[in-house]
């Protein structure tokens, strides 16, 4: 038997069919939780993997090459088929409820309101896991989802919107007292999503250009453990941030809360199942809760 030739990678593979899907390297980015520079960097790879361009960019988003097309037409049936097979290879208990979020959401907003849930519905098991990878709910991986984003996702329902508000946060030894202090501090972000502190200065009267250089983290929960140990001020989701303010490790010191263009949306396939129209009604009632 000749020798196998190695695939490229996965990760390669699934950044290059979100572009596709999604016609925007942007969008794909935004649903696989990865930067832009990121999402290229997988592209390229596979690109060099295969020794021809895939995309074309244009100046509204992109489209497949000739041979980007004919490899997707082959590569997006066989990523399905291949979704279904884990699926089946699952042989998930049909009273599971399979609910994909990013870990920050599921720590600080999800994990506190489980109990209530399990008093409630104890004939009902929910399996959280923790991804901000682009899914298909009620496609094999999950359920439902959570989701941080305008909610611009084709082929799922959105079922319920959560907003969201832009608070600044810092150690409590930090001296911070006034919007204009940030432009001599260190400023700390989320690297998936840039637009979070020029948005907060906009909305406060201060002019982004004039903003120190934002050092990204890769996870909210590393972006707001890094603020509390004093390596500067970070930009924060205040529904998600709360845990870190409570417990005294972060102050928000500046009285400036702004409103995200972004919000958490909970997704979910076109027919749910019964336990998950459960689930999905009850998450819908949370995010109602904690919006009010």
């Amino acid at each position: 038997m000749p020798p196998m030739k190695p695939l490229p990678p996965f990760r390669s593979i699934e950044a290059f069919a979100a572009a596709v899907e999604l016609r925007s390297l942007t969008a794909a980015a935004e649903a696989l939780g990865l930067s832009l520079p990121a999402l290229s960097r997988r592209i390229r790879i596979l690109e060099e993997h295969l020794g021809a361009p895939l995309l074309e960019r244009l100046p509204r988003g992109v489209v497949p090459t000739a041979r980007g097309a004919a490899y997707a037409a082959e590569l997006l049936p066989a990523l399905d088929a291949l979704r279904q097979a884990t699926e089946r290879a699952r042989q998930v208990d049909r009273r599971a409820v399979r609910i994909s979020l990013i870990p920050t959401l599921a720590m600080t907003w999800l994990l506190p309101r489980l109990p209530g849930f399990q008093v409630a519905h104890p004939g009902i098991r929910l399996d959280l896991h923790g991804s901000a990878d682009c899914i298909e709910p009620g496609a094999g991986v999950a359920d439902l989802a959570l989701r941080l984003g305008e909610g611009g996702w084709p082929g799922v329902m959105r079922v319920a919107s959560m907003p969201l508000h832009l608070v600044v946060v810092a150690s409590p030894d930090l001296p911070l007292d006034q919007p204009q202090d940030l432009l001599h501090l260190p400023l700390l972000g989320p690297a998936h999503r840039p637009e979070f502190w020029p948005e907060w200065a906009r909305a406060v009267g201060i002019d982004p250009t004039l903003l120190p250089p934002v050092r990204g983290f890769d996870s909210l929960q590393m972006l707001y453990e890094a603020a509390a140990h004093g390596l500067g001020v970070a930009i924060a989701l205040d529904q998600l941030v709360r845990p870190w303010i409570e417990s005294g490790r972060l102050v928000a010191p500046l009285d400036h809360r702004v409103a995200s263009s972004r919000g958490i949306h909970l997704l979910t396939g076109s027919r749910p199942a019964p336990p998950v129209r459960v689930v999905r009604d009850w998450l819908r009632a949370e995010m109602t809760r904690s919006a009010a």
